[in-house]
């Protein structure tokens, strides 16, 4: 059966179905015509579907104790009103039309279609795994992929390892002795740990961890006083810490923790101290994502499967592919005009064509393996 000619026989049902989910853009964890829309399309089908997480969906073809599974992210930014300025439409589509293909082609293994709120806000894949979205049936192996712009629609980008980073935030407070600024031998100023906490960790951070292994510490705000004859007692520190590694990750943090601490305690302060775990670092699953990159080569050429470069900016389809072996790739959009602007950008925009290819590759993928990913 030529998979293309059945995507190409039903892709203007699934332009329209993007076109009808861009125009119902809602934000994270508000997604609830969203759900409806993807609710409707999964009972045309005869597809078993799962309401998750509030708002979020789980439909599974087939009935097995294992399965695949393909996740879209759902929700919108508030970007020009609420619009799908980062391509999550888009990612629905083609999950959709996935499912539509393999249902129209009687395929007979098990597939879960996964479509996860909030992926902008604190993060939907989280309280989905807990929910039990992995299970029932089990999820073995699993498929989640970005639009990328300036990639060229028709090509991929694609590795195993990180491609994205943790991210965590961290809020520290100094907290000294307030009072007048032309008495500062009473005072206990919070600024000065403060200050000190910065510059210390901006060099022991460059000096202790290898530069081989990429990381980035960004201080964004210190905030101290309001006047300039009063010592503050408190200076709060605001800033963030991504990695590409889970073990210096962690290193971080306790490094960050003990030098506030030594600071503060060197100016007879004291600190209180707010450190958010975030998303762990996006890592593919190396046998699954060189199956994946070998299925897709000689299915649209060597020269359209692209290498990526690492990003700093963090996905939290991070926590699935801690969860079970996964693959996520960046699909080309850049079409002329089209696909040129960057991600959460008022104008961004996408080639419509990069759906079937989307859907071209991911079933193609399914196809190709799921008969035998079982056993991997």
């Amino acid at each position: 059966m030529d998979i293309r000619e059945v995507i190409e026989n039903n892709i203007n049902t699934i332009i329209a179905l993007r076109k009808k989910l861009s125009v119902n853009a809602e934000l994270s964890f508000k997604e609830y015509n969203t759900q409806g829309i993807i609710l409707n399309f999964f009972r045309d089908l005869n597809i078993e579907t799962k309401v998750i997480a509030g708002t979020g969906v789980a439909a599974t073809l087939n009935a097995e104790t294992d399965c695949i599974a393909v996740r879209a992210d759902m929700d919108a930014l508030p970007v020009k009103g609420v619009t799908h300025a980062c391509g999550h439409d888009y990612h629905m589509a083609i999950v959709l039309g996935t499912a539509l293909v393999l249902k129209k082609i009687g395929f007979d293994k098990n597939v879960k279609f996964i479509f996860q709120p909030g992926e902008e806000a604190e993060g939907g894949a989280l309280p989905m795994i807990k929910e039990g979205v992995l299970e029932d049936p089990k999820v073995k192996y699993m498929i989640g992929f970005h639009v990328w712009p300036n990639v060229e629609v028709g090509t991929i980008e694609v590795a195993s390892d990180a491609s994205m980073a943790s991210v965590d935030d961290l809020h520290i407070s100094f907290l000294g002795k307030g009072g007048h600024a032309a008495t500062p031998h009473i005072c206990k100023n919070p600024m000065y740990p403060a200050m000190e906490f910065i510059q210390s960790m901006n060099i022991q951070a460059k000096v202790e961890n290898d530069p081989l292994n990429p990381h980035i510490i960004t201080f964004s705000s210190i905030q101290c006083g309001t006047a300039p004859n009063v010592i503050a007692e408190e200076c709060k520190v605001l800033g963030t810490v991504r990695t590409f590694n889970s073990a210096l990750r962690k290193k971080l943090h306790e490094d960050i923790i003990k030098n506030a601490a030594l600071c503060a305690e060197k100016y007879g302060c004291r600190i209180e101290v707010n450190y958010d775990f975030q998303y762990p670092p996006l890592i593919s699953n190396e046998a699954l994502t060189n199956k994946f990159i070998h299925v897709t080569k000689e299915l649209i050429g060597e020269d359209k499967v692209l290498p990526l470069e690492k990003t700093f900016a963090a996905e939290d389809f991070a926590y699935f592919a801690e969860a079970v072996p996964s693959v996520h790739f960046r699909l080309g959009i850049a079409d002329g005009d089209k696909g040129i602007h960057p991600l959460h950008s008022p104008n961004f925009d996408a080639s419509e064509e990069a759906i079937l290819n989307g859907i071209f590759i991911i079933t193609n993928f399914v196809l190709s393996e799921g008969r035998f990913l079982w056993h991997l």
